[in-house]
């Protein structure tokens, strides 16, 4: 079993981590200007985190894509790595353990944005009772 539980573990953690995100100006703005939707697809458990430049979404939708969409397939467990930071986006994708279709190097772009969220996540990690290791 993966760190989460279910579904709704997965949006009351990385959901909550990207609607915190995405209340910081910086990073809504940024994002903006990427002229990208993000679709993260989430397994073990199945759940799905859609990036519009108005907000998130949790879970399947039918909204209309703002510009390029890009998909980013992973694991829950890859996912809390990463926001953990114990996990380089790069050589995930290189190994596969992320599966990214799409304009991927417009995102990749905003990854120093997303530094302070980095040092919020243990803190929402351990209220949500996952491993801090």
């Amino acid at each position: 079993m993966g760190v989460f539980k279910d579904e709704k573990h997965v949006y009351s953690t990385l959901g909550s981590l990207w609607k915190q995100a995405f209340a910081l100006e910086e990073v809504r703005s940024k994002f903006g200007q990427l002229g990208v939707t993000v679709r993260f697809a989430i397994h073990e458990p199945e759940a799905e985190i859609w990036l519009f430049p108005d907000g998130v979404i949790e879970g399947p939708t039918d909204k209309p894509i703002h510009g390029s969409l890009l998909t980013m397939e992973m694991s829950g467990d890859t996912a809390h790595r990463f926001w953990m930071d114990k996990l380089s986006v790069p050589l995930a994708v290189a190994k596969r353990q992320i599966k990214a279709k799409g304009p991927i190097n417009k995102v990749l772009g905003l990854l120093p944005q997303l530094k302070p969220l980095k040092q919020l996540y243990p803190e929402i990690a351990k209220q949500e009772g996952l491993p801090l290791e």
